[in-house]
């Protein structure tokens, strides 16, 4: 969670609302293809969604639902959304000792 999701913050609960709507709209979007957590960064006006995919869809795909993603959270935000995507081969594999 964001540190201005902290109780007492002003509008703590509408950011909240906001991150939970955008993870579950591209957890919709890239089904099955997110790798990990979608990590939400608000600059200033500016919303930044970063995100680890894996390769299951072409390129193409990819392009496409990234832009669909951005113009269409963009006009719901009515803000700049920008999304920084990167690709894996396959799930890192983490071991607890």
């Amino acid at each position: 969670m964001l540190q201005g999701n902290l109780q007492g913050e002003g509008g703590a609960s509408d950011r909240t609302v906001e991150d939970v709507f955008v993870r579950r709209f591209l957890f919709g979007t890239f089904h099955n293809c997110l790798a990990n957590e979608i990590v939400i960064k608000r600059r200033g006006n500016m919303l930044v969604v970063c995100a680890l995919m894996l390769q299951k869809l072409p390129p193409q795909k990819f392009y496409f639902l990234i832009g669909y993603s951005e113009t269409l959270l963009s006009h719901f935000y009515k803000c700049p959304v920008k999304m920084q995507v990167q690709t894996l081969a396959d799930k890192a594999v983490y071991k607890y000792l």
